[in-house]
């Protein structure tokens, strides 16, 4: 057992000291309170909230690409030549890193302190200050489009403002990213290793290692080209060719450590709506551990060394991600099989994540076969959008699954699942098409599409759009909900009869989340709890 596993000598010497008078205290309330928080769970909530409007930009810049090549060709459409190219930069970003992460992010602020039996996140200032660096940053970005800057813009002061923007964002993200991982490292449950922990508080460890390997590299080169950019333009070239410097920064495999905590969420959901326990847990792990290390893409800056995805690591390297979700595929199988599934709505939103997970692997191995040529195509496109909406779909589902302890509420099961089924249409619909242009089009049709192939595309796109706004209207409804009838006291605090610990708090968690601190024997202790009444019951 190392040092993390046992309490703190100052925690043990506390306790055996004469207790103190207790003093009242009372926290500030309305905007003060948000605003000098340093609760997690509300860090989480500003997180998730501002990600859900900034998808809505991105989801718009997405549809104006898909609208604009329906008819194949980039002449007489609805953008230009250079407003293509920044309308395509702003869905990237936005798609990635003012919607996804963010996201994730505070889904993981909210909990797994909760998860690991923590009475906060490590470091809560540093949580609540990355939140709001990450706000400002993202603002900031979208101003710098708004003036005519990003990659291909017209301002040289525009496109400066979105290179020092998007570090901005990228380092206020990796400051909550270090947090969730210390608070796993650190401040888990007496009894808890690490071999104990859930699966999405293990793959949210995994992913933010990951991210704060990698996205330091990405914080670096955008400072290069800034240098590079104010003072002569002589290393890096002009604004059009900014973007190469970073696109590796969104395909593969880099794409692989922004779906790492999708990986998680499914691997939690399943076995509670399948009342059993994860089968072949350390297989899970094992797998989550290897798809996060086939997901370092630092090395694949091609713009700066093009041989980088021609070199045979990169080819197994993608290839290879296939048997880490072949094996928890195989696991959560047998989980299945080994219980009797409810079909609840995270379980709906979780089969849909994992679907997309699978074809985005297959694609991503087909892509790296060299004699097919599909790199640089659609193709690769598609490969994105299959991995990051079912992400997407994993963090949605995660709402559901865990809003009584992020919004003190469940959320109605009828939108959940009407939700999951849309996103599950749309994605396809969105990335197939593009699979097959890439694949089968000749020429120009491989990199810009198939003209009726593009008008589904464009289609898949609108439903997709659908799909997140059914799921915002539904996170809506319980807030109204919450506000209408004003009881707390009736929210279950366990209403799937969940395995871990979070399901142990109140809903919503007292600002110290546990009345007790909880002592761990196992993986799965409420489940363990339940077998134990049921077995004295009997």
């Amino acid at each position: 057992m190392t040092v993390i596993d046992t309490p703190r000598t100052g925690a043990v010497a506390a306790s055996r000291a004469e207790p103190t008078p207790a003093v009242e205290t009372r926290a500030p309330g309305g905007l003060a309170g948000v605003v000098g928080t340093g609760d997690h769970k509300v860090v989480g909530r500003l997180y998730i909230g501002a990600a859900l409007v900034f998808v809505l930009v991105a989801g718009v810049a997405g549809q104006l690409l898909g609208i604009d090549r329906v008819d194949g060709s980039r002449a007489d459409t609805i953008l230009s030549r250079d407003t293509f190219a920044q309308v395509f930069t702003l869905h990237s970003t936005a798609s990635v890193f003012l919607f996804l992460l963010p996201l994730l992010l505070g889904i993981a602020l909210c909990v797994v302190p909760l998860q690991v039996g923590s009475t906060t996140v490590a470091f809560p200032r540093a949580a609540a200050a990355s939140f709001w660096g990450w706000l400002v940053g993202g603002t900031l970005l979208l101003a710098a489009y708004a003036i005519n800057g990003g990659p291909g813009g017209g301002s040289a002061d525009g496109v400066r403002l979105w290179v020092a923007s998007f570090a901005m964002v990228l380092v206020a993200l990796l400051l909550g990213a270090l947090c969730v991982v210390t608070t796993v490292l650190t401040l888990r449950a007496p009894g808890m290793d690490l071999a104990r922990v859930p699966l999405f508080a293990w793959s949210m460890l995994v992913a933010g290692v990951l991210w704060l390997l990698t996205l330091p590299v990405l914080v670096g080169m955008l400072l290069l080209i800034f240098v590079d950019h104010r003072y002569g333009r002589v290393a890096f070239g002009e604004n059009a060719t900014i973007y190469a410097r970073v696109r590796w920064a969104f395909f593969l495999p880099q794409v692989y450590a922004f779906a790492l905590p999708a990986l998680g969420f499914i691997g939690d959901v399943i076995p509670v709506a399948a009342g059993a326990r994860t089968a072949r847990r350390p297989v899970a792990f094992g797998a989550i551990a290897a798809f996060g290390a086939l997901g370092f893409g630092a090395f694949a800056q091609t713009a700066v060394y093009e041989g980088a995805v021609r070199q045979p690591v990169y080819d197994a390297m993608a290839i290879l991600a296939i048997l880490p979700v072949l094996a928890l595929l195989g696991g959560w199988a047998t989980t299945i099989r080994g219980g009797r599934p409810r079909l609840i709505s995270p379980l709906l939103f979780a089969v849909a994540s994992l679907l997309m997970l699978l074809v985005a692997v297959l694609a991503g191995a087909i892509s790296s076969i060299g004699r097919f040529d599909l790199q640089g195509t659609l193709f690769d496109t598609a490969q994105v959008h299959y991995t990051t909406l079912a992400a997407t779909i994993a963090g949605l589902g995660a709402l559901w699954y865990w809003a009584t302890k992020i919004l003190g509420r469940p959320l109605a099961e009828g939108p959940g699942r009407l939700a999951a089924l849309v996103l599950l249409i749309g994605t396809v619909l969105l990335a197939f098409p593009d699979l097959l242009s890439g694949a089968f089009g000749e020429g120009r049709e491989a990199g810009v599409g198939i003209e009726a192939l593009n008008a589904v595309s464009a289609a898949g796109g609108a439903i997709t759009i659908l799909g997140v706004l059914l799921a915002v209207l539904g996170l809506l409804g319980g807030l109204k909900g919450r506000r209408a009838t004003g009881d707390e006291a009736r929210v279950d605090d366990d209403p799937w009869e969940g395995h871990t610990l979070e399901w142990a708090t109140a809903s919503p968690p007292a600002p110290d989340n546990f009345a007790e601190p909880p002592e761990v024997t196992s993986a799965e202790p409420l489940l363990d709890r339940r077998e134990a009444v049921g077995e004295a019951a009997r």
